[in-house]
Order: C-alpha cells, then structure tokens, then sequence
C-alpha cells in the first residue's frame, strides 16, 4: 500500500468511528433513544394504573348514586351512621392502650 492509501484508509477508519460516535452518544442518538423508550413505557404504565383508578371511582360513583344498599353501607362503614333501630357500640379499651 502507499502512502495515500495509508491515509485515505486511516481517514475512512476514522471518519466511520466519528459517525459511530455520533450516532450512539448525540443529542438523538441511540442511548437518548432507549432512555426515551424506558420512560414512555414507565409512563405508560402509570397512566394504565390511573385509568384503572379511574374506573373504579366511576363504578363507585354510579353506585352511589343509584343502588341504595351501596350508599347504606358506605353510611354504615364509612361514616359510622346508624339506622333508626341500631346500636352502635365502640370498644374504648383501645384508646387507652394507645395512650401512656
């Protein structure tokens, strides 16, 4: 080989390892890419568990505002509200444990 295929061989080497470079590490490259993909999937996956979400609060909200037994249990449980007839009775020996 001569001289100028040396250099025109070292230059090509060269030149493809910068564009390599480029690709891999640039502002758009291949690693920025994949970060890219990492984080559209992590957020893809919380706007699926929000929907879920979601959906659950629309299921309650319908049945609240709709089945009746739904809205005496959430009074009941929730709420500590009582029917006409019932007793409530709360255990107190709890309290008194939790202070000193």
């Amino acid at each position: 080989m001569t001289v100028i295929e040396k250099t025109g061989l070292y230059a090509s080497i060269f030149i493809i390892l910068f564009l390599l470079c480029l690709i891999a590490f640039s502002k758009n490259g291949i690693l920025d890419y994949k970060a890219l993909k990492e984080k559209e999937t992590a957020v893809l996956e919380e706007t699926r568990i929000v929907d879920l979400a979601n959906q659950k609060l629309e299921n309650e909200i319908k049945s609240l505002k709709i089945d009746m037994e739904y809205i005496k249990h959430v009074a009941k449980h929730e709420q500590d509200m009582a029917e006409e007839d019932e007793l409530i009775f709360k255990d107190r020996s709890e309290n008194k444990r939790d202070t000193p």
